[in-house]
């Protein structure tokens, strides 16, 4: 099921693992108790892909964090 905008935009802030706050990428992904958290498309991905579902936000940017380089 699609999300509206609305649900988009009520998330606080932005991706908790990558702060971008862009409402057009944002999603939310669900930790193992059933706490939504708001992040973009990418982390929602790799959250989804990976082999277990995090049981804290912390738990969550460790696992699925940054992986891109900058600069």
């Amino acid at each position: 099921m699609r999300m509206g905008n609305r649900e988009r935009r009520a998330g606080e802030g932005g991706c908790a693992v990558c702060g971008t706050t862009d409402a057009r990428m944002l999603a939310f992904t669900r930790l193992e108790d059933g706490t939504r958290v708001v992040v973009c498309g990418s982390h929602k991905t790799a959250h989804r892909r990976s082999e277990k579902m995090a049981r804290s936000i912390d738990e969550l940017r460790v696992m699925i964090g940054e992986r891109r380089k900058t600069g």
